[in-house]
């Protein structure tokens, strides 16, 4: 990763975790409530009650922080997908179902929402981040078809991956309309991505190529 996102140094006592984690917080209130605009350090420190100086004892910038944030919800939604990749389900519509719903529901338990993938798109310095977890969760996708016995190539079934993690994009675009979680919005994606997986999985031919490429991105 970039050194202008690298942690300036990581909190070891129990305090400082605990005043990284007030600034965690109260960044992810401010995009929640107000935007990735209005999201300043000054701003972050008024919210979490740690100082300009603290947060700049642990993070060089706005960004940093964000990222942090992102990093550590990310973690949390990852390790839920991962909890449940082979559980011994042999239907693949009852896997997909279930595994997208869980998916979803601890996004929403960790507070993960639309302003934080705007977050991403406003600072650019964070725009490889989100694609970076659309391609890692679409691996999994990918894996998860390989496991129900997809004949498709690698390259095809990416394709159809990362498409399918895109369509949870209309799901947030839907909620931030209806200026609520609906839970039909996560019935709905849930039914379409099981419609684009079936011809992978039930004997159907693969699109010819060309396909959306696996990106290659730089952690220095």
């Amino acid at each position: 990763m970039s050194a202008t996102l690298t942690p300036r140094k990581l909190p070891t006592q129990a305090r400082a975790k605990a005043r990284i984690q007030r600034v965690l917080d109260a960044t992810q209130a401010i995009l929640n409530r107000d935007g990735p605009a209005a999201l300043t350090t000054p701003a972050i420190a008024a919210e979490s009650g740690v100082s300009v100086g603290s947060i700049y004892q642990y993070f060089p910038n706005k960004e940093a922080i964000v990222l942090a944030l992102y990093e550590a919800r990310l973690a949390e939604i990852r390790g839920e997908a991962a909890s449940a990749q082979d559980d011994g389900e042999t239907d693949w519509r009852a896997f997909f179902r279930r595994w997208i719903g869980q998916i979803k529901a601890r996004e929403e338990a960790v507070g993960y929402g639309l302003s934080m993938s705007a977050a991403f798109e406003h600072f650019p310095l964070l725009a490889d981040v989100e694609p970076m977890h659309a391609q890692a969760l679409a691996d999994g996708v990918v894996a998860q078809l390989k496991r129900f016995g997809s004949p498709w190539p690698d390259e095809a079934l990416f394709d159809l991956a990362i498409y399918a993690y895109y369509l949870d994009s209309v799901t947030w675009r839907y909620w931030t309309v209806a200026q609520a979680r609906l839970p039909q919005g996560v019935e709905r994606l849930i039914e379409t991505v099981i419609a684009l997986l079936a011809p992978a999985l039930e004997g159907g031919a693969p699109p010819p190529p060309p396909y959306a490429p696996r990106r290659a991105f730089s952690r220095s």
